[in-house]
């Protein structure tokens, strides 16, 4: 009887255990649907933080949300003058010192617009999310999400999150071993109950720059996969576009694969192998890069995730048979 006793207590300490990690699930979930939300339909201004590649960076955002969606503002305040406009079709950037303005399609969920754009459900195999208190960032109350994955093939992120708002005050970016290798946070952030006017940049005076449109990459169906294949990638990571642009410099065209796991993300470009090519690996703060050669075409893999990554993925594209 005794053991029988036992067995039931032990039972229900499991069952509340499990049901105890139930609710965390479901109130992380809660967080980051309202992070997601928080991000691309508030309207917002303030000042962020960058730290990465050992380099401290202050810029000036403007976010607003009206009928024609959204429209954002990035102007730096420190080191190298760069002024950003984004709306919903296109990406306009300015660099004074180069004397060039750049204008392409806007991308989504690239870099951390991926973190804020977020599908736990989608997540729950590679990552596991937990709530670690609160803190304070900005002078305001935070939530502390993390988001730890489960295997070395991506990074792992740990959220402060507004607790009236859910925007994220604070953005770590965490390698294997935990440790912060690039970080994003808010120094003055205020919310505002309607859209904001944002001007667009002002192009008067700048004639005499060098204009850059970037060519769109045509974006081509699985059946035309123009003869290559992904043939053993990390769990999770699967080819979420391809796409095809001429070659600047000389014949031929670039193949463009990007690879997601619903989270990290990178991309691979395959092209004409040239004598001036990347061979291994190479390291900018938390972006890395790898290539090699396949059957007469450079394959270079690049995207904030770790070395690890870009190398197998690279290897494994092959030509198709």
């Amino acid at each position: 009887m005794r053991l029988v006793q036992i067995f039931t207590a032990a039972l229900l300490i499991i069952g509340s255990l499990n049901a105890n990690a139930a609710a965390m699930e479901d109130d992380v979930r809660s967080w980051l649907q309202r992070m997601v939300s928080a991000v691309h339909s508030l309207n917002y201004e303030g000042t962020f933080v960058f730290l990465h590649n050992s380099q401290l960076e202050s810029m000036q955002i403007v976010h607003t949300v009206d009928n024609g969606g959204e429209k954002e503002r990035l102007v730096s305040l420190n080191g190298v003058p760069r002024e950003v406009f984004r709306d919903n079709a296109s990406v306009t950037c300015i660099a004074p010192d180069a004397k060039s303005v750049s204008i392409g399609n806007r991308v989504s969920g690239v870099g951390l617009r991926a973190v804020f754009s977020v599908d736990i459900s989608q997540l729950s195999d590679y990552y596991n999310f937990h709530l670690l208190g609160e803190q304070r960032v900005a002078g305001r109350s935070a939530r502390v999400v993390a988001i730890i994955p489960t295997d070395a093939y991506r990074y792992g992120y740990r959220l402060y999150l507004d607790t009236e708002y859910a925007l994220p005050l604070k953005t770590d970016m965490l390698n294997v071993s935990g440790v912060s290798i690039s970080q994003l946070m808010f120094t003055q952030l205020q919310v505002h109950t309607s859209s904001r006017e944002i001007a667009g940049i002002s192009l008067d005076g700048k004639e005499d720059y060098q204009w850059v449109q970037q060519k769109p990459m045509r974006a081509i169906s699985d059946a035309q996969l123009s003869g290559w294949s992904f043939r053993d990638l990390p769990k999770g990571f699967d080819v979420t576009l391809h796409s095809k642009r001429k070659a600047r410099n000389q014949a031929g065209e670039i193949d463009h694969f990007v690879l997601s796991d619903g989270l990290a993300s990178l991309s691979v470009y395959v092209e004409a192998a040239a004598e001036v090519g990347l061979r291994g690996s190479s390291t900018m703060g938390t972006v890395n890069a790898f290539g090699n050669e396949v059957a007469g075409y450079q394959v270079t893999a690049v995207g904030e995730v770790p070395a690890l990554t870009v190398e197998r993925i690279a290897k494994s594209l092959q030509p198709s048979k």
